[in-house]
């Protein structure tokens, strides 16, 4: 879209939530609108704020502004990262993207692994930082602007991150409760904001269902959609029944079964950047489903990071306390014993946690934060690296300093971190490409910044017990809305049967894409302890779902992105004189 006089241009993609306030204070300050769009408040915001604009914006975007009069071009992205938006600086230019495919597709784009954002990608199960994992694309930070000229890069800027705490520790928690109901309430409200009817993404957890509940007050909600599996032991469905009963709508029983591993060639495709979260296979279905009746739904990411949802936040501090306090050796030797540990193969049974947790002995707390949520260890992805890197990746280390976390971090610091860094480069990446995949768009009420300045300003004690108890003031909430059975609830996730999947009706997909030609042609994995694994896993020696799908993506992503492009590279397309008039020549 173009401004009336065709100096400035936007293209743009994501939601402005508050769109309707700032047209009415644009309108006051005398701008005139042709358009009811959140598209032209971008337009004739810039105009007005200039680079401030982004900070004045509620919402999930992505967008670039382009103003022919002074021959700049603006690239911003939103708070928490929800849209992605990638580059390439070359030569005085500047190429941009929402997606890492059209980038690969041209043949000034250099098409090779970056060895670093790897060893990030095999610890982690996705690619962490501003990197990607082609040395030649970068991705533009959460909170952050980049504006460029005719030289290249003028300047770029962070206008949003997490404030520091403010005075929320010396509130009660009845109080506390009063405000987050009051901010969750706010924000769903902007959030609903669509043409078209409203679903919600149920599980059996808390976050959805306070997210529903608030929508509901709102009038908004047309329908829910629940994920199930036919093991019982990974099935949403009997919670989320039972909320959405409740709440008095309907809900959408959406089954996962083996057959769906046929899409995972597909769902590589649309992750884009590798992304080796097994759960995007059950967020893909779901949207799937959800599609075929909505165009909008909202749900509760962003929940765990703000208010302490996870297992790996108690886990840390009790590493912290207990496990770094030991002898070295000792440390090693608890260590060592984790690979030893037979693990039930169930929905993060207590051995598997056990085992985890273990094999991180070794490590500085800090360090074994990152380890929970993640695949191989560094000294494991060192040993599958070709040539062999016979030193430890350091990459956890370094993630660790970028996010100033010290060896004994606090609660809030792990928040942070993971906020940074998880949140958008898994959870959020998950989401909106496996979403938009089926042309679904999903909002996350939670992702807001007052409710996330309000979270980071609340004691600990709100949000984690070294019992293991997760988010206590979400579940005060939850009790005030739908009593103490509710509050009590167990966080599930979408994990998926990864294990017995890989051994059975997904063995075909697995001998293919982990085939010793198929590792051998990526060039920095090593086939031969790659062929080890998977035959341990077959064998039911060791339990190496995760890492094996890790290995597949990675492997389906390079015939995609690196070697089908070799092969069917475009040249950069000339020139184009954009057919929008000037009102103002360019100088």
């Amino acid at each position: 879209m173009a401004s009336a006089d065709g100096r400035l241009v936007v293209t743009f993609n994501g939601e402005i939530y508050n769109y309707i306030e700032l047209r009415e204070e644009l309108r006051s300050a005398g701008y005139t609108f042709r358009t009811d769009s959140d598209t032209e408040v971008l337009l004739n915001g810039y105009d007005r704020w200039g680079t401030d604009l982004p900070a004045r914006l509620r919402g999930m975007f992505a967008f670039a502004i382009a103003d022919r009069l002074r021959r700049q071009l603006f690239l911003a992205r939103d708070r928490f990262g929800e849209k992605p938006l990638m580059y390439v600086e070359r030569d005085h230019s500047v190429t941009f993207a929402s997606e890492l495919r059209p980038l690969t597709g041209l043949t000034f784009v250099e098409r090779h692994i970056d060895e670093t954002a790897l060893r990030g990608y095999l610890c982690l199960n996705y690619v962490p930082g501003e990197a990607t994992l082609l040395t030649s694309v970068r991705r533009v930070s959460p909170g952050s602007w980049r504006l460029y000229g005719t030289r290249g890069l003028i300047t770029t800027e962070r206008y949003w991150s997490l404030p520091a705490p403010t005075n929320g520790a010396s509130l009660r928690l009845h109080d506390a409760v009063e405000e987050l109901e009051h901010l969750l309430d706010r924000s769903v409200r902007i959030a609903l904001r669509s043409d078209v009817p409203v679903g919600v993404f149920l599980s059996s957890g808390i976050d959805s269902s306070l997210v529903a509940m608030s929508a509901l007050r709102h009038g908004r909600l047309s329908q829910a959609y629940c994920l199930t599996m036919p093991d019982r032991s990974y099935s949403e469905w009997g919670g989320a029944a039972r909320t959405a009963e409740r709440l008095g709508i309907p809900v959408t029983k959406v089954v996962l079964e083996p057959s769906a591993l046929s899409d995972f060639i597909a769902i590589v495709e649309h992750a884009d950047d590798p992304l080796a979260d097994s759960s995007a296979l059950a967020v893909f279905t779901l949207a799937r489903q959800a599609a075929l009746g909505n165009k909008v739904v909202i749900g509760g990411d962003g929940g765990d990071e703000l208010f302490g949802g996870y297992l790996t936040y108690p886990a840390t501090v009790w590493h912290e306390l207990v496990i770094a306090r030991l002898p070295a050796p000792i440390r090693r030797a608890l260590a060592s014993i984790a690979p030893l540990l037979r693990t039930r193969e169930t929905k993060v049974s207590m051995s598997y946690k056990l085992s985890r947790f273990l094999r991180a002995a070794d490590l500085p707390s800090n360090v074994a934060h990152f380890t929970w949520n993640g695949t191989w260890l560094p000294r494991q992805a060192a040993e599958l690296r070709r040539p062999a890197d016979g030193r430890r990746f350091d990459v956890l280390h370094d993630l660790a300093m970028r996010h100033a976390l010290p060896e004994r971090p606090t609660l809030e610091q792990l928040q942070r971190a993971d906020i940074a860094e998880y949140l958008p480069n898994d959870i959020l990446a998950k989401a909106d490409r496996m979403s938009m995949a089926h042309g679904l768009e999903v909002r996350s009420p939670f992702l807001d910044p007052d409710i996330a300045a309000f979270a980071m300003s609340l004691p600990s004690s709100m949000k984690m017990t070294l019992t293991g108890r997760t988010k206590p003031i979400l579940r005060s909430l939850a009790k005030k809305l739908y009593g103490g059975a509710h509050a009590r609830r167990v966080k599930q996730g979408f994990s998926i049967p990864i294990h017995s999947w890989l051994r059975g009706p997904a063995r075909d997909l697995v001998l293919d894409l982990l085939a010793p030609g198929s590792i051998e042609r990526l060039e920095v994995i090593d086939p031969e302890i790659v062929q080890r694994v998977v035959r341990d896993h077959f064998e039911r020696k060791s339990s190496y779902g995760f890492e094996l799908w890790g290995l597949m993506v990675l492997v389906a992503w390079h015939r995609s992105r690196i070697a089908r492009s070799k092969t069917a590279a475009a040249p950069a397309p000339p020139p184009q004189r954009l057919e929008i008039p000037c009102a103002v020549a360019p100088s």
